[in-house]
């Protein structure tokens, strides 16, 4: 059967894309039961042999017929049956199984003329106060966000278009340069309380003007104003919109005009991914919540900064996390259609809870909530890849890396992930990439030196992790470096960085797993790299999740209490 969208009872499968929907909520399934499934479906009405169906879910592994038994069973509970009464699948006694449910057809999108990729310009401020940036960048955010809600239409993202704000942008070059078919460009004027915003649609093609509109309309009356501006952009654009449609795009997420004001601000602080300007972030969407407490934007917008400072090592992950997860947790509580609260949430129980299943529901809530939200693939795909599913996390990756394609984070992430993938040429040119965006990004610096000390080229190796530290001295440049002169047996280089990163462990906080980086290279110092790694486990730390497929620590492998440790982080759950 070619088709790949299953219709039966209260369910919709999309094979390709791997999903599941019960009245268009997502069903979160495991990999192998997904799979289980999407077998069964694809020969309906025909019983599948046992041991065809265990060669098409577990290719290359050797599984007993009770691990079949067992995903069946988690299928049927999952579809609301018994194997008394089955209404989808049937066991055929000593054979195998039979999917027994009619499927009904799905209609595919209907093809029409209509734009379906889009790039929203950053709106210039032309307020004589600088001050008024937010407003103008918020203005854009709305429009990005609304219309990134419409499944048939490819909205670049934010860190991608932004790097075009300012004036003098050719919407025909940018069209180009991203691929997209529109551009959609704005100017911000406030002049008291009077609030003036010209906005046009441009055909990137040929720069012809499909669409402009000026508004003059009172600061206060700013949620009506972006309420018609999401509402006329999708008609211009030849959008066919079903009535949930239409009600996402004019969605208001507060009518405190205090509250919307501290929310964007807290955005563009955000938007900035300083840890100062993430700290100033949450402050600003407390205030924001102060002034209106259900404003469930705002609790993800907190959950966002705070994930985000957890990462980059700026607190401890025993402080940070467990507020993170209270705000995602609030988000989601009050607006259960949030996205990014639910990408967040995934990503807080992957690296702080390690429950590897329930952050891989999260995830998939995630793309299917919102799936322009490049955010939510990149972290997607990084679970995918730290389970050892190299292929799907990297798919998924190279998803959030066409919708932004010009992030440096995730032009970054996906070279790491390529590392951790084994794939060094690859993971090279990638980094390549993010360096032409930004030279002196030190993460790209530094993952470029990590593949090299794997492919034995040292001195390359060393040069571009002392590239990375010239720009940042941390904690990552340290382990890194020590762990590269280790690992090519010059010991006292090796020592040296070592203390480094022991001294500055006593000032600020230090993730005891970059310690074991270090330790990880000296062969005779097993012990000790163990030592740290249960340090590691103690603090919680994120940079475990990678500890299955970071190849730094393939020696460790063979070692019992390794392997312990890895069942402890609950690797051994089926993905």
């Amino acid at each position: 059967m070619g088709n790949s969208l299953f219709h039966f009872g209260a369910f919709r499968l999309d094979a390709d894309e791997r999903v599941l929907l019960r009245n268009g909520r997502l069903v979160p399934l495991p990999a192998k039961v997904l799979s289980t499934l999407i077998v069964l479906v694809r020969n309906n009405g025909h019983v599948v042999e046992k041991d065809v169906l265990m060669n098409e879910v577990w290719p290359d592994e050797f599984v007993e017929e009770g691990n079949l038994a067992q995903h069946i069973f988690m299928l049927r509970r999952a579809l609301g049956e018994s194997t008394e009464t089955p209404r989808y699948i049937e066991t055929v006694p000593r054979r195998g199984y039979r999917f027994v449910a009619e499927i009904m057809d799905v209609e595919e999108k209907p093809e029409d003329d209509g734009i379906d990729s889009l790039a929203v310009l950053p709106f210039i401020n032309a307020s004589n106060d600088p001050n008024m940036e937010y407003l103008s960048d918020g203005i854009t955010e709305s429009i990005m966000n609304s219309l990134s809600h419409l499944p048939q239409l490819k909205v670049m993202a934010r860190s991608t278009v932004f790097r075009y704000k300012g004036p003098g942008i050719d919407p025909r070059d940018v069209g180009n340069s991203l691929g997209v078919r529109a551009v959609i460009t704005g100017i911000v004027q406030q002049l008291g309380e009077q609030l003036i915003i010209s906005a046009e649609l441009v055909n990137a093609e040929d720069g012809s003007r499909i669409w402009g509109e000026q508004y003059h309309r009172k600061s206060a009356d700013i949620f009506s104003l972006q309420d018609e501006l999401a509402f006329e952009i999708p008609k211009k654009l030849r959008l066919k919109l079903s009535g949930e449609h239409k009600e996402r795009l004019t969605k208001r997420f507060t009518e405190n005009r205090q509250a919307y004001e501290f929310y964007l601000k807290g955005r563009y602080a955000w938007g900035r991914r300083g840890i100062e300007d993430l700290k100033k972030g949450v402050e600003y969407f407390r205030q924001a919540i102060a002034e209106d407490p259900n404003y469930s934007l705002a609790h993800a917008g907190i959950a966002d900064c705070l994930v985000l400072l957890g990462l980059f090592g700026a607190v401890s992950p025993r402080e940070i996390m467990p507020q993170a997860k209270a705000a995602a947790m609030k988000a989601i509580k009050l607006d259960e259609s949030i996205g990014e609260a639910h990408a967040s949430l995934g990503q807080i129980k992957l690296i702080y809870d390690w429950d590897w299943a329930a952050a891989g529901a999260d995830f998939q809530q995630a793309v299917c909530l919102n799936p322009s939200y490049p955010t939510a693939h990149q972290w997607y795909g990084e679970y995918l890849v730290s389970m050892g599913l190299f292929d799907q996390g990297l798919a998924e990756l190279r998803k959030a890396r066409d919708l932004d394609p010009l992030s440096l984070i995730i032009n970054t992430n996906l070279g790491l992930n390529l590392y951790f993938a084994r794939r060094y040429d690859l993971a090279i040119e990638q980094l390549e990439r993010a360096l032409e965006l930004e030279p002196n990004f030190f993460r790209a610096h530094l993952h470029v030196g990590m593949c090299y000390e794997r492919k034995l080229m040292y001195r390359e190796a060393v040069a571009e992790l002392e590239k990375a530290r010239s720009i940042s001295e941390n904690s990552w440049t340290l382990a890194a470096l020590g762990h590269c002169h280790a690992s090519f047996g010059e010991r006292v280089e090796a020592e040296k960085f070592l203390n480094q990163l022991l001294q500055l462990s006593q000032r600020q906080f230090v993730s005891r797993a970059t310690i074991a980086v270090v330790y990880a290279a000296f062969e005779d110092r097993v012990d000790q790299t163990m030592e740290w790694l249960e340090k590691a486990y103690e603090e919680r730390s994120g940079l475990l999740i990678w500890l299955k497929v970071w190849p730094i620590f393939d020696r460790l492998h063979s070692d019992a209490r390794f392997a312990g440790l890895l069942r402890r982080i609950e690797f051994g759950a089926d993905p």
